[in-house]
This record gives structure tokens, sequence and C-alpha cells, in this order.
């Protein structure tokens, strides 16, 4: 019976693991919602691929996320993540407009030209180790009502730094 048992754990275990396909996105793929809207909010990731350390039980992916717009003043709508698997952008979250205020420094949502926002501790943790790719977006508003639009990948690794 408990050989059955593992068996069975064995074959859902597989099973679910198996239907989840995380891959690389193709260069230039970006989730639909993006298509169309001019790039104008540049979005960067420190570092681009991440590596994790372990503590305790948790593994953490420790980044900084930046977001800057040289062209002028602009007022974020909207900003998110998606993550990539089974061959497509799939949002993870989107956030509520607070948290930019609150994790980039931004006051009332306004990225001021030529700012540069910084999220120090825009981290990934969890407690399995495993990799995947990751697309944070960002929308807005010039002062004239335009729509433009910001997005960086990061990649994060299985590659355990201790």
């Amino acid at each position: 019976m408990k050989q059955l048992l593992n068996v069975i754990f064995v074959f859902v275990y597989s099973t679910l693991s198996a239907q989840v396909n995380y891959g690389k996105p193709p260069q230039h793929s970006i989730p639909e919602k993006l298509i169309g809207i001019e790039q104008a909010i540049n979005v960067m990731h420190f570092p681009k691929e991440n590596d994790p350390i372990k503590i305790k039980d948790t593994y953490y992916w420790k980044h900084a996320t930046a977001i800057l717009c040289k062209t002028s003043d602009i007022e974020i709508i909207e900003f998110g993540a998606y993550l990539y698997y089974n061959d497509t952008w799939n949002l993870r979250k989107s956030y509520d407009l607070k948290d930019l205020n609150k994790n980039f420094g931004t006051k009332r949502q306004i990225m001021k030209q030529a700012q540069p926002y910084v999220w120090a501790n825009n981290w990934r943790l969890g407690d399995q180790l495993y990799g995947g790719w990751a697309l944070w977006y960002f929308i807005g508003q010039t002062p004239t009502g335009k729509t433009v639009c910001g997005y960086a990948t990061i990649n994060t690794t299985t590659n355990l730094l201790n």
C-alpha cells in the first residue's frame, strides 16, 4: 500500500509540475496590453539576471527597479508585473497606485521629468527554488493626456549563491 501511495504521489507531482512551461520569452515579446502604446518610461532592473540566496527556509532574489522619464512629467495610472510561462505573458499582479508612492518615492503617482525613482528592495521571495522571467510595466499619461508606457524584463535564476 505504501509503495502504491508513493507511485501515486510521484505521478501527481510530475503531472502538476509538467503543466507549467516557464521557458524564455522570445526577444521583443511583450504583453498584449502594452502593444501600440508609445514607450516613454525607462524601466531598469539591477541586476537584470538575478540569482537567489537562501536565508533560513526562504529564497530571496534581491534586486532594485528604477523608473525614469526624460521627455516630460508622467502621471502613472497603472503598474504591475507579468510572469512568462506556457509560452505567454501572464499577469501576476497590478499594484495599487499608493504602492508606487511608497516603494518608488513618487508623490501622487507623478514622475518628474529626468528624476530617477528607485525601489531598492523589490525582491522576489519564496519557499521554492525556481527560476523564471518577469516583466515589470508602467502605464502613464503626459500633461497633454497622451498615454505612454515603459517595461523591462528580469530573469530570476536557480543559481543559488550560498
